[in-house]
């Protein structure tokens, strides 16, 4: 490989990793402010959807609350097939939102960035944006010429 190629893609793989960890620990902060100080209002569940893949399986829920000024927000969030599988449309929830910007919302316990999966993370893309700075800043091998003179016999 070539050593342009190996800067580009070790850049690549840092770039990645950091991106995806400041965005795993913002959306961490984010929830955990919105479950401190976040305000609460009674929900209604809208909808509830299951999206089937081949590798995998999302519950979605749909649920729409009120603001204090009168306005009805609308929104979807991943949950848990546990109260997926409890909820009915027309069912209340509590939910919790951010009383700055009330679409960052869930229902009440459900569907926010834990710890754990922030730390779970954190574990995949410190090593994988260490690798990418690792092949960025690593220094080029000998030039080939210079191997194949190491390898002659010395004059005699």
């Amino acid at each position: 490989m070539s050593l342009i190629a190996a800067r580009v893609l070790g850049a690549s793989f840092a770039a990645i990793g950091l991106t995806m960890l400041v965005l795993t620990w913002g959306m961490y902060r984010r929830d955990a402010r919105i479950v401190d100080e976040g305000a609460h209002a009674q929900g209604t569940v809208l909808k509830k959807e299951f999206l089937a893949y081949s590798d995998d399986s999302e519950y979605v829920l749909h649920y729409a609350f009120p603001l204090p000024d009168g306005t009805r927000m609308t929104h979807h969030r991943d949950i848990s097939s546990g109260l997926w599988k409890r909820l009915r449309v027309g069912d209340p929830i509590q939910v919790l939102y951010s009383r700055e910007q009330p679409r960052w919302s869930f229902p009440e316990g459900h569907g926010l960035m834990s710890l754990g999966l922030a730390l779970f993370f954190t574990v995949v893309l410190v090593p994988l944006s260490l690798l990418g700075l690792l092949v960025l800043l690593a220094r080029a091998g000998p030039a080939s010429a210079d191997v194949a003179s190491a390898s002659t016999p010395p004059p005699s």
